[in-house]
């Protein structure tokens, strides 16, 4: 299989695979070159993936969507980091993406004020006028 994974700044990883293992928000699924096709979204998780060459190894990604289609396997994800070991992507997920999830929310908030401040202020302009018309 091919594995090919994206983020919005480009491709992080095209390389031949055995076997990838990810976890969906309906369980975990272990891919294999003959497995049905295959389309589903992701949480912040660890996928691990074993190379042609039988090496284990690991990406911590960040929310996104996993498709397999015949021997292709794309994941498009919002971050992604390569490692080696379990422990220091388990670090990059509690601190970087928390990090990024905590200033998404915040940002979030953000806008969601400006949003009612903008509503607020055509509000009273549209009274303002309706009162000198009216």
């Amino acid at each position: 299989m091919k594995l090919i994974v994206f983020t919005p700044i480009g491709t992080v990883l095209q390389c031949k695979i055995k076997k990838i293992t990810l976890e969906t928000p309906s369980g975990y699924y272990t891919l294999l070159p003959h497995h049905v096709d295959f389309v589903s979204a992701m949480d912040e998780n660890i996928i691990s993936y074993t190379t042609e060459s039988d090496e284990k190894k690991y990406i911590a990604c960040q929310r996104g969507i996993v498709v397999k289609k015949a021997e292709n396997v794309t994941i498009t994800v919002q971050h992604a980091v390569l490692g080696n070991t379990l422990d220091e992507l388990e670090k990059v997920i509690e601190i970087d993406f928390k990090q990024a999830n905590e200033q998404r929310k915040e940002l979030n908030t953000a806008m969601a004020r400006l949003e009612i401040g903008l509503i607020r202020g055509f509000n009273r302009l549209n009274q303002n006028i309706g009162g000198v018309d009216g």
